[in-house]
């Protein structure tokens, strides 16, 4: 389901997954290596014109993870030790973005890309979405799924 799917089922919790993803420029992306094995890595995830998008160099271990398995699992950077705003996980497949999504990604990126081929944009569609935060001395789970949708647990 792409993020504009899960923006309209779920707008409150989407907006609060966003704004974690949006306090810190970086992110920590996990990949699958050739081996099957975890890799991290920091990687600026944008979420806008209704995409969770992915961009990295063409030829950088994550494009060649990404485009060989697409699974993909992203952590937002916590917002302090205590965590009353929360932080955020987002599970999904990445796929190569269409020449009309690169440019889309392209035109209202940060910085000026001037040749495609600079870049490796990848779209995604989401499987899951988490916020854990607390508050009132309980973990409060906020978990989405396309299948069963949004399920809240409290745990002291």
């Amino acid at each position: 389901m792409k993020w504009e799917e899960f923006e309209a089922q779920e707008p409150e919790l989407a907006g609060s997954v966003k704004a974690c993803f949006e306090r810190y420029q970086h992110a920590v992306l996990a990949t699958l290596r050739k081996d099957g094995s975890p890799r991290l890595s920091g990687i600026e995830a944008p979420i806008r014109d209704g995409h969770l998008w992915l961009a990295t160099a063409p030829t950088s271990q994550i494009a060649q993870d990404l485009r060989r398995d697409g699974r993909f699992a992203l952590h937002s950077s916590l917002d302090s030790d205590q965590l009353p705003q929360g932080d955020a996980k987002i599970e999904g497949i990445a796929q190569p973005a269409t020449a009309e999504q690169a440019a889309t990604f392209i035109a209202g990126h940060r910085f000026d890309i001037d040749n495609l081929d600079t870049v490796a944009v990848f779209t995604t569609d989401l499987h899951r979405a988490v916020l854990t935060r607390v508050g009132d001395d309980k973990l409060c789970i906020d978990t989405w799924v396309p299948t069963t949708g949004h399920q809240v647990h409290y745990r002291t």
